[in-house]
């Protein structure tokens, strides 16, 4: 999934309430325990180690017997945290990826210094203030190009056989939560949103408001797909724009009992709930984007279409601590309207480490919505008309892997340099198969791996040589349709390299999102469910 070091988080601004005298008698005396401990061996060890680090490792040690959403987070990853919470940051507009293993831009902001002096997506990076990138860690050289707005950083660069040095200055980049919004077909409106921080609802709202300005509007396809998260707050700001005034939107609940709270909806819908509205999800929508598609599924207000979301009921919030440090500190679970807790992996009632008290867990599956469909509570949000459209067969996992997507999409651009003559085509895909045949392309598939262990336990057990020569048959036979899976995967590669050109030619991401919609099975059965009203409410009718 995605991350790049992915945070699925939702905050709020509730503590937990304060335990016992016994709990407090407790923390001292296991403090005391602790402090010794690292004190004797900072001290006293054999050989000379580094306090902080050593520090540093009992802290992600003790924090590892927890959730996994549970952090320490030092001073350095400042950005990180505002990034989170404000959707603000000091940088120069440019996202750096490894590809090839190397460091590459794979995107860039428009309007920010990356873009104004001349990078281009697929410049491998060489250098940053003087120092060679080559071994350093994702997080070291986004700490490198990060900084107070404001200030300088010098990059180099090498494109083709050349280097070249650029100097950029930092600017307060503000990331956009609704990164396209346009009208699909007349009157059906259609929203990406890539994350949920403090401007999400407002641009949401913008994007509504835009869509009524237009004309009579048919349906909404509001596409929460690969969407991590973000705050609860800007969740429950959105999904006041969908549903009733005076709806429950989730419950959440913390160790103590009076820690519960509902957050209701508070404000008049924009968009009238006879208008036909369908959610995109898939298994990297998590967290505020399951709370938004929970809610909108109990309250029976839309159509959830794609597939299984990732399954996040935890909440989170940062609590300040000294050194400029914080902590991201699970304290809370969430509940849909209907009551359903979402989480996929119970980390409580697991108890790897045996650090969590025994606590009585209800095992409810099955919930009802406003209108009395059957909805479930087996880890993520389960659609209600589900459409696969990301196959990662094996064959599609090894060619991402191997940046051949990437590397084909460069040279093509540097054969056929003028972006306006550009037109993808099925001649195309052929040009691609030929150039994965001719890379150093190395693919397993799992039919392969399962051959070999076949022959392996065949050798190892002293089968017959005729016994095993069927095997050996068998995979002879199934080496000439190695490739199969080009041919049944071949739409999905067709739209992945006219991704993969189109920013190698430095097209707008608008450009590239609208090229992308074109072949996406799931818009297109959203928009004919928005067109056929009878399927549409059916979907939305008990069974």
């Amino acid at each position: 999934m995605f991350l790049l070091i992915s945070f699925f988080c939702i905050f709020t601004g509730a503590m937990p309430d304060d335990g016992d005298d016994d709990i407090y008698t407790k923390i001292n005396k296991n403090m005391d325990v602790f402090g010794r401990i690292y004190k004797e061996i900072a001290l006293n060890y054999v050989d000379e180690i580094n306090p902080d680090k050593f520090m540093q490792a009992g802290i992600e040690g003790m924090l590892g017997t927890l959730d996994p959403y549970t952090n320490f987070i030092d001073e350095s990853r400042k950005d990180e945290v505002d990034m989170l919470t404000t959707g603000k940051y000091g940088g120069v507009g440019i996202t750096i990826g490894v590809k090839d293993s190397q460091f590459v831009v794979t995107d860039l902001l428009d309007g920010y210094s990356a873009q104004k002096e001349g990078i281009k997506r697929g410049d491998k990076l060489f250098e940053i203030d003087g120092n060679i990138v080559q071994g350093k860690r994702m997080t070291e050289i986004r700490a490198m190009i990060r900084g107070e707005a404001g200030t300088k950083v010098k990059v180099k660069i090498k494109r083709g056989e050349n280097e070249i040095e650029f100097s950029l200055t930092r600017q307060e980049i503000k990331l956009k939560n609704v990164t396209y919004k346009g009208m699909l077909e007349d009157g059906i409106g259609y929203i990406k949103l890539e994350r949920f921080n403090k401007y999400a609802e407002n641009e949401v709202l913008d994007a509504l408001t835009e869509f009524k300005s237009k004309g009579e509007l048919k349906g909404i396809v509001f596409d929460l797909r690969d969407n991590p998260g973000g705050l609860l707050d800007a969740a429950v700001g959105i999904l006041n724009k969908f549903v009733d005034r005076g709806s429950l939107l989730l419950t959440t609940k913390g160790r103590k009992q009076e820690s519960e709270r509902k957050y209701f909806s508070t404000q008049e819908p924009v968009i009238d709930k006879n208008i036909p509205l369908i959610l995109l999800v898939n298994e990297g929508s998590a967290s505020a984007s399951e709370i938004v598609a929970g809610a909108i599924q109990d309250l029976d207000r839309g159509v959830i279409l794609g597939t299984k979301t990732f399954g996040k009921g935890l909440v989170q919030v940062f609590t300040p601590l000294s050194y400029g440090n914080q902590l991201k500190i699970t304290n809370q679970k969430y509940f849909t309207p209907s009551g359903r807790w979402i989480q996929l992996k119970n980390y409580f009632k697991e108890n790897k480490y045996g650090v969590f008290a025994p606590n009585p867990y209800f095992n409810q599956i099955e919930f009802k919505t406003l209108d009395g469909r059957i909805v479930y509570a087996e880890g993520g949000i389960t659609p209600d008309t589900a459409v696969v459209f990301t196959m990662n067969n094996d064959l599609l996992i090894a060619l991402n892997e191997q940046d051949m997507y990437f590397k084909f999409a460069e040279q093509f651009v540097h054969q056929n340099p003028d972006a306006n003559s550009f037109s993808m085509n099925d001649n195309l895909v052929q040009l691609f198969y030929d150039f994965v045949n001719s890379e150093n392309f190395q693919f397993k598939s799992t039919v392969d791996k399962e051959i070999l262990k076949l022959k392996n336990y065949l050798s190892d057990n002293q089968y017959s040589e005729k016994t095993k020569q069927l095997a050996s048959d068998l995979e002879s036979s199934l080496s000439t349709e190695r490739f199969k899976d080009f041919e049944t995967s071949r739409n999905m590669i067709k739209r992945i390299l006219e991704i993969e050109i189109l920013k190698k030619y430095g097209k707008a991401d608008e450009v590239i999102i609208q090229s992308s919609l074109k072949d996406d099975a799931q818009v297109n059965t959203a928009i004919s469910l928005i067109k056929d009203k009878a399927v549409y409410n059916s979907l939305l009718s008990p069974r």
